[in-house]
């Protein structure tokens, strides 16, 4: 991840003296690395969950209706570390389960973003909604089988596992700075913090993370 980071800091240094300003009416892409922070969650009746810091990758695409403000569209991968503990008090004496393993989250989000300064060189402020996905690895019940007749390998079995999965609505705002460079280029940097809004009992629901983005405008 921070190899990544270098990279895209390497390549933008040379065109920072050349400025294109003009953003109106355009479209634009990027590319980003991101780093989720970690983050405690607790319920009611006991059961908690400890997520660790991750990094993951992310596109947008959005359109420039002026030069200050823009609509786009995020999507962000990412699989961090976690452990679950899950307390079951309806029966005595009371049972927890503790899992170690690792989840896979996906976003995607709409969001609008406003850029103070007309010039290369802006802070902005953007907010948005959308849906985040995760996928806990661990299988809600026995597995699947399925078998095939392969025409050189034979007859193959294998089996598959359906997993338990969540899909929560969540919707947050972003504080960053951003510098366009020559040739519509630009890089973006930004700290933001989402709420999702699906999470029952939960404690504390709010992620927080970095963002760093390399684009293009065309």
């Amino acid at each position: 991840m921070y190899r990544f980071i270098i990279a895209i800091l390497i390549i933008a240094i040379p065109a920072i003296s050349d400025a294109q300003m003009n953003r109106a009416q355009t479209w634009e892409w990027s590319i980003a690395a991101l780093y989720q922070d970690s983050k405690n969650m607790g319920s009611d009746q006991g059961s908690s969950l400890r997520v660790d810091g991750a990094g993951g990758l992310g596109f947008n695409i959005s359109y420039n209706f002026t030069n200050k403000f823009m609509v786009g569209v995020d999507l962000d991968w990412l699989r961090p570390d976690y452990r679950a503990e899950l307390v079951n008090d309806e029966v005595f004496p009371i049972e927890t389960t503790v899992i170690d393993h690792e989840f896979s989250q996906f976003n995607g989000r709409i969001k609008g973003t406003f850029n103070f300064s007309e010039g290369p060189f802006t802070p902005f402020v953007e907010g948005g909604f959308g849906w985040s996905y995760f996928d806990s690895n661990v299988a809600d019940g026995p597995p699947i089988t399925g078998c095939w007749w392969h025409p050189y390998w034979g007859y193959i079995c294998e089996n598959f596992y359906s997993t338990f999965t969540e899909t929560s609505f969540s919707y947050g705002a972003g504080l960053g700075l951003r510098y366009q460079m020559r040739g519509g280029t630009f890089i973006k940097g930004s700290y933001n913090v989402w709420d999702l809004d699906s999470l029952g009992s939960a404690s504390d629901s709010t992620l927080t993370g970095i963002k760093l983005e390399f684009g293009w405008s065309f």
